[in-house]
């Protein structure tokens, strides 16, 4: 459909044949009551009678299809007039903010710069055109999806294929009608961006939502760009299938092992069975992934009346590796003024995602307190803790390899993208937090953004190399990056040939200090330790130095940082 035609649309014209529909539904069971009536005066007996409520039998049952029929086609109509009255409105914003920056919506849905030769930023402007470009598009394609299944429904009024599914009475046969006259959800686009996901789900009405994450969680649940609740809610509903998935497969290759030697016998011997074995302990270890899940969420409940608080899953991949992957939000990333999202590194498992989903409500806090104390106390701060990739198992030769990070930074990039597309500020201040090879995973992915960098801070800790010398290798403004490394921390034995860049710690991003102090707030913190310390409270309860510093830059408030 072009645009002209979605703007014509007549939603009264929709709303008065609904309430035609309604009328003759309640017209045909008046005729059924009163069929049945008369098929019950008492006294009338005879050929004539048993021939009369014969035919009235054939003329209900033939006024109780065309019950189901009208059922159907009411409920078309209805979700036809919500989704377009939808649809035109999303189409009616899209056009104001074309109209507001100079550019010219097209009928065939092209946008193009119409009067801004003098614009300030040309690059914005670019990428606000083919922002509303994807929007129109999926406005349209939501058109004709809606299109398509209306002519389907009619379709099937028409040649009286609309099931009363053995209805007695019109109200049941108009209900089951019903079921068969609603609107479907279209699917998203295949490979779309984090924009054109963004338009897609913006593009369909609450109902049609609603059924997504209903009947299609595996749609939205990892997809960039749609709203973190939406994903959180889809995520939860994919759990128990996913166990389901995961116990059938353990259960068939368990069946496959059970007569297997166990090696004892001949230890030295080439073990045939050794892939399914294999197999086998990554599939028993995504059932307990999805049981630490389950459990974590149920530790950070959210709560409808304060949603700084709970957690989200926002990703939940058990298929695509020999590993499981999630990620976990607390608070709320579409509302909040700034995010931050944590990389782990070396042997972290999404079992480990219970430790970081405390330390990241333990972030959130500290940033919030912060934020309190400068008297910002009207933004918000959502923290996430991302595993949306496979880090090395250890500190060993994988953990100097490229590999594992080449392959989810691009994953990494497109959460990161996701992340702005998705929010409802206008630019949210993102900060990212690599630790361990977690750290140059995200070096990555900064590199890997783009024309437009959605992050504005970076703060790398325990580091065994970011790729990069100073801010502008990672897509950063100048003064914007910041590494931290504690003095015994054995990561720094890990990159001694130079594969993941130059020691952080030689660039010159700027190091704040992991040591022992009495931060600008007045608090006496403890030093960081080994390679793990950085993000945990110390005895005290107090953060340490190290996530202290996070926290300020994560609020935006890079000055009161340790140095």
């Amino acid at each position: 459909m072009l645009l002209p035609d979605i703007r014509w649309w007549n939603e009264l014209a929709l709303e008065m044949l609904e309430s035609s529909l309604s009328r003759r539904l309640v017209t045909v069971g008046d005729v059924v009551d009163q069929l049945a009536d008369i098929g019950k005066l008492p006294g009338w007996e005879g050929e004539a009678a048993v021939a009369a409520r014969r035919s009235f039998t054939v003329t209900t049952d033939q006024l109780i299809d065309e019950a189901a029929t009208l059922g159907a086609v009411k409920e078309l109509t209805t979700q036809t007039r919500e989704a377009v009255a939808h649809l035109k409105q999303t189409l009616a914003t899209i056009e104001q903010t074309a109209a507001a920056n100079g550019l010219e919506i097209w009928d065939a849905g092209h946008v193009t710069i119409a009067d801004a030769p003098n614009a300030p930023d040309p690059a914005k402007l670019e990428s606000l055109r083919l922002e509303l470009q994807d929007a129109v598009h999926a406005v349209m394609k939501q058109a004709d999806d809606i299109n398509a299944d209306a002519a389907a429904v009619l379709n099937r009024a028409a040649d009286g294929k609309i099931d009363d599914k053995g209805a007695t009475d019109v109200t049941t046969a108009s209900t089951a009608g019903a079921t068969q006259g609603g609107l479907t959800a279209p699917a998203p686009p295949e490979n779309a961006t984090p924009q054109q996901n963004k338009e897609y789900w913006d593009a369909m009405d609450e109902r049609q939502r609603r059924e997504v994450i209903a009947q299609h969680p595996e749609w939205i649940g990892n997809r960039d760009g749609i709203p973190s609740m939406a994903r959180h809610e889809a995520n939860v509903n994919r759990i128990d299938d996913e166990r389901a998935r995961l116990t059938r497969e353990r259960d068939a290759l368990q069946e496959q092992l059970k007569d297997a030697p166990d090696g004892s016998r001949y230890p030295n011997a080439p073990d045939p069975y050794a892939a399914d074995k294999q197999k086998l302990a990554q599939v028993q270890a995504k059932l307990k992934d999805l049981d630490s899940l389950e459990s974590t969420l149920k530790d950070h409940p959210l709560d409808p009346a304060n949603p700084d608080t709970g957690a989200r899953l926002l990703l939940l991949d058990m298929q695509s590796g020999d590993k499981g992957m999630a990620a976990i939000a607390v608070g709320d990333p579409d509302n909040a003024d700034h995010v931050s999202v944590t990389v782990p590194g070396v042997s972290t498992t999404v079992q480990s995602l219970d430790g970081m989903t405390k330390e990241a409500v333990a972030l959130q806090t500290e940033a919030q307190r912060q934020l309190d104390a400068a008297g910002r106390d009207n933004e918000r701060v959502a923290s996430i803790a991302w595993l949306g990739y496979e880090p090395p198992p250890d500190l060993g030769v994988e953990a100097a390899s490229s590999e594992r990070a080449k392959d989810g930074a691009p994953k990494l990039a497109n959460f990161f993208d996701g992340i702005e597309v998705a929010s409802n500020k206008p630019d949210p201040h993102i900060t990212a937090l690599g630790h361990s090879y977690g750290s140059y995973t995200t070096a990555l992915a900064l590199q890997d953004a783009g024309p437009s960098q959605p992050v504005d801070d970076a703060v790398f800790y325990g580091s065994p190399g970011i790729n990069a010398n100073d801010e502008p290798d990672l897509g950063l403004p100048q003064g914007h990056g910041y590494v931290m490394r504690a003095p015994d921390d054995p990561i720094s034995l890990v990159d001694g040939f130079g594969v993941l860049g130059p020691d952080p710690v030689t660039t010159k991003l700027e190091q704040l200090s992991v040591a022992e102090a009495t931060t600008k707030d007045g608090v006496h913190r403890e030093d960081s330790n080994g390679h793990s310390e950085y993000p945990r409270p110390s005895a005290n309860g107090e953060l340490r130095t190290a996530a202290y510093n996070m926290a300020v830059v994560v609020a935006g408030l890079p000055e009161r940082a340790e140095r």
